[in-house]
C-alpha cells in the first residue's frame, strides 16, 4: 500500500502515506484510544504443584510421546507450524480425539477422558480455533449460546430456569463487556471480538479449572484483542490453568509465561517467554519437520 485510510465505527478518521504511520499511531486511530501496553501482562503466583499433567500421550500418526505440566496462575503457550500438533494435543486432552496411550492428571489424580462431556465434568474447557464452524450457533441468540456447555446447570427438572439464564447471562455480558443491544441478539450479528467473548462466557459458566484456548484472537481487531488478553490474564490471576495456542509469535511472547514448541507431533522444546526470541522458537518449530 501507498496510503492507509482508517475508518472506525462507520466514520472516517484519517488517511496518511504509509510511511507516516507507526504501530502506536495506527492502533490509536483504529480503536480510539492509546494502548500503551498492548500485552497487559500482570501475573500472580503460580500454584506450587501442577494442576494439569500430560504424560507421554500418543495418538498414532498425530502425537508422539507428548508430556508437559501446567500450573494454576500462569499461561502456558503452544507454538509451532501448521500441523505440528498444537491443536491436536488440546483435542486429545479434551477427549475430542482418542489417544492410544499416555496419562492425563488433574491435581495429581489420573483421569480417563473419553469425550468432551467427561472433560467438562473434570473442569476442562476448550475454546476451538473455528468459532463460527465449531464454537457458536450463529443463528441463535447470545442467551442460547451462553448455556450450551452447561444446560444441566440452568435446568429445573425437565425445564430450563429462564430467570437464572437471564440473570447469569446479563452478569456475563457486563463482566466480559460484550457489546450487544440485548441478551437476545443473534450471535451472527456480533463482531468477531464479541463473538469470542460469548464463547469465553459460555465456558466460564461451566466453572472450569483448565481453559484451553486455540487461536483466541484470530480474526478480531486490535482493540478487541487487548480486551481478550486482559480477560485471559485475569483468569490466570484467579488461579486457573490457561493453555493458549497461537500462530502469532508476538502474542505468545507478550501474553505467556512459558512456551512449549511443537514440531511434527512431538514436543521440540520449552522456552521462557521473557528470555527467548522468535528465532529460537522458529528453530525449535522446524526441529522434527
Amino acid at each position: 500500500c501507498d496510503r492507509v485510510e482508517v475508518i472506525r465505527d462507520g466514520e472516517f478518521i484519517a488517511t496518511k502515506p504509509i510511511d507516516q504511520w507507526d504501530n502506536d499511531s495506527l492502533i490509536t486511530a483504529m480503536v480510539g484510544r492509546s494502548l500503551d501496553n498492548q500485552f497487559p501482562k500482570e501475573f500472580g503466583e503460580k500454584s506450587k504443584e501442577p494442576m494439569l499433567e500430560v504424560d507421554n500421550v500418543v495418538e498414532a500418526g498425530v502425537l508422539n510421546d507428548v508430556s508437559f505440566k501446567a500450573y494454576g496462575g500462569q499461561i502456558l503457550g503452544f507454538a509451532g507450524l501448521i500441523g505440528a500438533g498444537r491443536t491436536e494435543i488440546m483435542r486429545a486432552v479434551f477427549g475430542a480425539d482418542p489417544i492410544d496411550s499416555g496419562k492425563i492428571k488433574i491435581k495429581g489424580k489420573e483421569v480417563h477422558i473419553k469425550s468432551p462431556r467427561q472433560a467438562i465434568k473434570h473442569g476442562i474447557a476448550f475454546l476451538t480455533e473455528d468459532r463460527k464452524g465449531q464454537g457458536l450457533v450463529l443463528a441463535q441468540t447470545i442467551r442460547t449460546n451462553l448455556i450450551l456447555a452447561n444446560m444441566k446447570g440452568f435446568s429445573s427438572g425437565l425445564f430450563l430456569n429462564e430467570k437464572k439464564i437471564l440473570e447469569t447471562g446479563e452478569q456475563n455480558i457486563a463482566s466480559l463487556r460484550i457489546k450487544t443491544p440485548s441478551i437476545d441478539e443473534i450471535v451472527g450479528q456480533l463482531s468477531g471480538g464479541n463473538q469470542q467473548k460469548v464463547i469465553l462466557g459460555r465456558w466460564l459458566l461451566t466453572e472450569p479449572e483448565v481453559l484451553m484456548l486455540d487461536e483466541p484472537t484470530r480474526g478480531i481487531d486490535v482493540g478487541a484483542k487487548y480486551e481478550i488478553y486482559q480477560l485471559i490474564i485475569d483468569l490466570a490471576n484467579k488461579g486457573k490453568v490457561v493453555l493458549m495456542v497461537s500462530s502469532e509469535m508476538p502474542e505468545l511472547l507478550g501474553v505467556c509465561d512459558r512456551i512449549l514448541v511443537m514440531s511434527g507431533g512431538k514436543l521440540a522444546g520449552e522456552v521462557d517467554a521473557k528470555n527467548t526470541t522468535q528465532e529460537e522458537i522458529m528453530s525449535l518449530a522446524a526441529k522434527y519437520v
